[in-house]
Formats: C-alpha cells, structure tokens, sequence
C-alpha cells in the first residue's frame, strides 16, 4: 500500500520548526538591541551620579569666580587644561539664555550656537535628580549627560558652567565597546542559548508531528479501504493519553470511524434489502401476472369451445389474481410513503374502542364463515388515545387480519386493550394458530418475510407486518411478537394515552 508524503517545505514538521528559527531570531534581536539600549542608559546614568557635581567642583578648584567675580582668564586655561588631561568631559560658557559663550573643543566640532535651558533650570531645582539629559553641542539632536553650575554664583548668576559628561570621542570607545562586549561576550550566550531552545523547540515538535504523521497514516489506511476496513488502531477503545488537543482528536476520529462503520454497514445491508426485495417483488409482481396472461390467453384461443362454466371459472380465477396484484401494489406504494423522509402521521385525539370496533365488523363475516371467534377485552372505560387514527387503522386490519388467516376452524382471535402504563396503552391481538418458531420471532417483521408459509403460497406478499412495525415506529412506540410452535401468536404495540 503507498502513500504519497508532502514535499518537505510543506509538511507541518518544516513549518513549525521554521517559525520557531523566526521567533527564536526576532527574539535574539529584540534582545540584542534592548542590552545594548541597556548598557547606554546605564553608563549615562553611572557618568552623571558620579559626575553630578563636576561642574561646580572645577569652578572650586581651579579659582574660575574671584571675588564674586568670573575669572575669563582662568577659565580659557581650564578649558585648555581638560581638553589634554580628560578629552571624556566637554566644558561650555553658557550666558543665561543658553547662548555658547565659550567652550574646550575644536571650533569646527561645535554645531550648536546655543542648548536649551529646561534640562539645566530642572536639574538646578532638582539636584538630587540624575535622569535629565541636555543638549549636545556638537550634534543637532544628540541629548546626552551633564553636569551645571551657575556662575559666579546661585545668588548673582552671569550664566552658567555646562559640563557635557560624555563627550563625542568617549561615545564612540563606549560605543565599540559595547558592541564587541555583546558581539564577544552576549552573541556566544545569546547564540547557546537559542541553539539550545532550537534543538528543544524541534524534539517537541517531532513528537507532535510523529504523532499527526501516525494519525494521518491511520485515516489514510481507512480512505483507501473505501472507508470498508478501517484498522485495528483506529477501532481499538481509546487509551489513556495525555489529553491534549492530538489525544482529543484521536477520540474524535475513533468515533467518526466507528460511526462510519456503522453507516457502511447499513448501507451494505439496506443494497442487500434493496437486491432481496426488487428479487421479491419480480417474484410476486411476476406470479399473479403469468396467472393472469396464462388464463387470458386459454380464454382467448379456445373460447368457442369452452364452456360458459369454465369461462366463468378461468375469468374469476384471473380476477382473484389481479385482486392480489393490486393488493401488492398498494403495499408497495403505501411502505413507500411511510418511508418517505419528513412524513409525519396526522396526530388527533380519538376513543381507541370505537376504532376496534368498525375493523372487527369489517371482518366479522369472514370470521363466521371460518366459525372464529372475535372477543374483545378492554381494561380501562373507551380509552382515548393520540394518534394517525387511518394508520392506526391500518394496524388494526394487518394484526386481525393475519390472526383470523392463521387460525384454525372454531377457534378465537382475542382483542385485549390494557391499562395505561407509563403514559401508554397496550394493545395486543392473540390467535390460536401453529404460532411462530423461535428462529423465526426477530424476522416477523421483515420486507417479504413470513414466518408460517416461506413458500409465500398463501398469496400474501409479506409486506403487512413490515407496514405495521414502521407506522407504529412512526407513532415513537413500539411493536413486538411472543409465540411459541402450537401456541398461536400474540402482537403487541403500544399508543400514547390521551388524557
């Protein structure tokens, strides 16, 4: 048996492990640029905490305020000072609108005239605060960390002292060091750890996969069958998985499968019903009609010299004939439109007693001439019940009617009507007929089926019981034979009581 697998960029197997690869990427990424993000708000916020004071200490230390006055000379040699002994720091003269008035860097460095004020008055009422960051001259939109002090002093500002604590030049040394940091040390980390995750991700899928896979062989096995020879596996009681969403879905399967077993079986059983009962009818369509023709045509060929006796003899034996073919014919057309999907019988209230009664007189003369019995008993008083009241009708024709057929000579046929149980009435109809063997009790009620005479040469097509079991399946109650050889048959089939 072959099957034929997906191409490999089309199995499921290939899809989940190529969106794990994605997400596990995106993740490291996401990673990579959020460490590096990290580790530059971590030195700026390490520079300014411990360069906070920065400004005002050179202003201290190296005499830039003379008696409350700013020294222009001192202050030119610090910047010249810092530029050769600390290039990490940035020194700027700033008036008190921000103007740059003087600085400690190459002239065609500065792009900046002037920096913005309201990092430098936040961080002058608040310094206990670290997190502002100012504008950097030497870039348009660059904010990096500083440190100010007003000069001369607080009380009698002339401008200001702004320290850039992070210049251009120590941006770019922390910048490569970053990168080859997280290149070297994190990219080593990063790449074990989502090898490792990777390798996890696909064992996990594997299993899963391995499991749909046997799945899929499984279902596979059963399309190729013609869903007729499902295996073994897919049959088998469902086990105690891990009851996940794939186990939920083996239970699913499991029961469609049986389901569909049951439905192929049907199936089967209905075309052998189908074969069986177009067999049976050519045979009972066919009988009467050669029966017919045969004495149609004596009647025809040798008419002048026969008799008015025997052409009154062939001529009724043709009549009975076709009588029986049309009775054959109704059964026929009346199964047909019980089994008709979406027919429904016409539900009405009605007394059951007076029903029994008009079907009794219709065979109250046959029954005299074969000197039988008709009895009926009744429990409760003229019981009313909910029923089709012709289909029940027809019921009680097929159930008399065979009863009265299979009796012998001076015997009963007996109607009883028993006490409602449970919101039902019983109805049950004895003869005292040779009764039914045991073999033979579950096929009563089949398509063509008689149990008495399976030579069917009583003239009954076998129709009638099977027209009684679907009515009453119709009224959603229920129908059901006991006999024994020598000791008649007795039906039974419930009504719903009406109240």
């Amino acid at each position: 048996m072959s099957h034929r697998y997906p191409n490999i960029r089309n199995s499921l197997y290939f899809k989940l492990s190529a969106g794990l690869a994605v997400i596990l990427l995106v993740v490291g990424l996401s990673y990579t640029l959020f460490a590096n993000y990290m580790l530059r708000q971590i030195n700026q916020s390490s520079q300014q905490l411990i360069n906070h004071n920065l400004a005002q200490n050179l202003v201290d230390d190296k005499k830039i305020v003379h008696d409350g006055r700013i020294d222009e000379q001192a202050m030119k040699n610090t910047f010249m000072q810092y530029m050769a002994i600390n290039p990490s720091i940035e020194i700027y003269y700033l008036d008190l609108a921000g103007n740059i008035l003087s600085y400690s860097a190459e002239p065609n460095q500065v792009k900046r005239n002037s920096v913005s004020l309201q990092p430098i008055l936040e961080s002058l009422r608040n310094p206990d605060r670290i997190d502002p960051l100012g504008d950097d001259p030497r870039s348009h939109d660059s904010r990096k960390p500083f440190s100010v002090t007003p000069i001369p002093s607080a009380e009698n500002p002339q401008g200001y002292l702004y320290v850039v604590l992070q210049s251009q030049a120590l941006s770019e040394a922390i910048d490569m060091q970053a990168q080859n940091t997280i290149i070297r040390l994190g990219g080593i980390v990063l790449a074990g750890s989502l090898v490792i995750a990777l390798l996890i991700g696909l064992f996990l899928f594997h299993r899963i996969h391995r499991r749909i896979h046997l799945l899929q062989h499984r279902v596979a096995r059963f399309v190729e069958s013609d869903f007729a020879d499902p295996p073994g596996d897919l049959l088998a009681p469902p086990d105690n998985g891990p009851g996940d969403e794939i186990h939920e879905l083996e239970l699913h399967i499991r029961r469609m499968t049986r389901h569909i077993q049951r439905q192929w079986s049907a199936l089967k059983q209905q075309d052998n019903l189908r074969r069986e009962m177009v067999a049976n009818i050519s045979h009972d369509l066919r009988t009467p009609l050669a029966s017919i023709q045969g004495y149609l045509e004596t009647l025809r060929l040798k008419f002048d010299r026969l008799d008015d006796e025997q052409k009154k003899d062939y001529l009724e034996i043709a009549a009975r004939q076709a009588e029986s073919l049309q009775k054959l014919i109704d059964s026929l057309f009346e199964l047909a439109r019980l089994e008709t999907p979406g027919y429904e019988p016409e539900m009405q209230q009605f007394p059951l007693l007076e029903l029994i009664y008009d079907v009794l007189a219709k065979f109250q003369i046959r029954a005299d001439e074969e000197k039988i019995e008709l009895k009926l008993h009744c429990t409760p008083d003229n019981p009313l019940v909910y029923a089709d009241i012709g289909l029940i009708e027809r019921v009680l024709d097929n159930l008399i009617g065979n009863a009265i057929h299979y009796s012998p000579r001076n015997s009963r046929v007996e109607i009883r009507v028993e006490a409602p149980a449970d919101g039902s009435l019983t109805v049950r109809i004895a003869d005292q007929g040779e009764g039914i063997d045991k073999d033979q009790l579950d096929l009563v009620f089949e398509r063509f089926h008689q149990a008495h005479t399976p030579q069917r040469v009583d003239g009954h097509a076998g129709l009638g019981l099977c027209i009684v079991k679907k009515i009453i399946e119709l009224h959603r109650q229920q129908v059901w034979v006991e006999s024994s050889p020598q000791h008649g048959a007795r039906f039974h089939f419930t009504l719903a009581a009406q109240e």
